[in-house]
């Protein structure tokens, strides 16, 4: 054989070895990964009831599914089951799983839905981007593991991993990191962050533990990571809502250029709220109101009904509805929940509904009956025309034991 020919062999088996350790590891199962369904066709839309279901901690919605996490007890066709160290997907039709995803060995870190997927955060730092309709990856990414992470995703779609030690940009497509930051020696990202445009994502950073850190608040361009504006938290409450493309509020109720950090502002008809479509929105003891930022202007005012007080803040849901849960507390027996519901632009009434007290079935009975005296109550979700509620009260915050969730129909 001519050392031609030999050269031509050796790269036929080069390929062909090459081709098939690309098919097993295509074929094999790395990660660990374990999906079970989906079961049944896919809800597109929510169920008819006015309660959808009831979970513990954190609900994604998206549809017609509710995507919940560990401590959930859902049915399936073998009976009723509890997730651990899993996400699963509840069918607001049926009340039935229908998927459930894990990693063998595994704990979840974080989790979030949009409407290009399902994000799924584990400890050991792998990022995975699930198809909400199957469960299947579609791509994971290896981060650095961090504690207590938090997924976000911005206006243009752009997820955001963060932490007390990084901040990570990634592509929502294909799980590329586009970049990362992290925060100086002696310092941790600390106070609330935002990302109220396509262009700026802002972050306060605080003191990590006896070192000394000069408290900030900075803001990032989302296309490169790099700093647009630095203020001291003494300038920039660290305290940040994003209003609308091109401003955010602090605590102080001073809004804020977003692209540049200048101070626009100080509004006086409005104090620690919500914001959407454009307006802040605010509540009381005495009632709900909305005003303009850019001319600092209320627009309306709506009053709680006598006997009922605000729990929670007022939340946009969309161009037609911004809502706030009403509570209701008798001389005896159980408080009562209601959501109301009013039009964004105008305060107009725009429907409502009664939501259930959920005691948690862990608490002793005398605890129990104490939650449904007093719960406080706030929006935590809201897509596809269901809303879900989330409620607790003063021990169980102090527990920092994962608080009852409704899921409702909006109204």
């Amino acid at each position: 054989m001519t050392r031609g020919r030999v050269v031509i062999v050796v790269a036929v088996v080069v390929a062909l070895l090459g081709s098939g350790l690309g098919a097993w590891w295509l074929a094999t199962d790395h990660y660990g990964e374990q999906v079970s369904g989906p079961y049944g066709s896919y809800p597109g839309t929510a169920g008819t009831g006015a309660e959808l279901g009831r979970f513990t901690g954190p609900v994604g919605l998206l549809d017609g599914l509710a995507i919940v996490g560990a401590g959930n007890r859902v049915r399936s066709g073998s009976g009723t089951r509890t997730v651990a160290n899993a996400i699963a997907a509840v069918d607001l039709h049926t009340g039935s799983l229908y998927w459930s995803y894990r990693r063998s060995g595994h704990g979840v870190a974080a989790h979030t839905v949009t409407r290009s997927g399902t994000y799924v955060l584990w400890k050991d730092g792998l990022l995975v981007r699930l198809d909400s309709r199957t469960a299947q990856p579609s791509w994971h990414r290896q981060l650095d593991p961090q504690r207590s992470p938090r997924l976000a995703q911005t206006a243009t779609g752009m997820l955001l991993v963060e932490s007390a030690r990084a901040l990570v940009a990634v592509s929502p497509s294909d799980g590329t990191v586009r970049w990362q930051v992290h925060p100086a020696t002696g310092c941790v990202f600390a106070t609330r962050w935002a990302a109220p445009t396509a262009r700026i994502v802002a972050i306060g950073t605080g003191s990590d533990g006896p070192g000394h850190c000069h408290d900030q608040v900075a803001g990032y361009r989302l296309s490169s990571g790099r700093v647009a504006w630095r203020h001291d938290v003494d300038g920039l409450a660290d305290w940040l809502l994003p209003v609308d493309d091109d401003t955010v509020v602090d605590l102080d109720a001073a809004v804020w250029a977003a692209d540049s950090g200048r101070r626009l502002r100080t509004l006086r008809h409005w104090r620690d709220g919500s914001a959407g479509g454009g307006l802040l929105f605010a509540s009381d003891r005495h009632g709900v109101y909305a005003t303009d930022p850019r001319t600092d202007r209320r627009l309306w005012g709506r009053p709680v009904p006598a006997g009922e007080d605000v729990t929670g803040l007022p939340t946009y849901l969309d161009r037609d509805h911004v809502c706030v849960v009403l509570r209701s507390t008798p001389a005896h027996g159980a408080a009562r929940l209601r959501l109301s519901c009013y039009a964004p632009r105008n305060g107009e009434p725009a429907g409502g509904a009664d939501v259930p007290v959920v005691a948690p079935a862990y608490l002793p009975a005398g605890d129990r009956a104490t939650f449904r005296r007093s719960p406080t109550a706030s929006i935590t979700a809201a897509s596809g025309g269901t809303i879900a509620v989330t409620e607790t009260d003063a021990y169980l915050t102090g527990l920092g034991t994962a608080p009852p969730t409704v899921v409702l129909r909006q109204p």
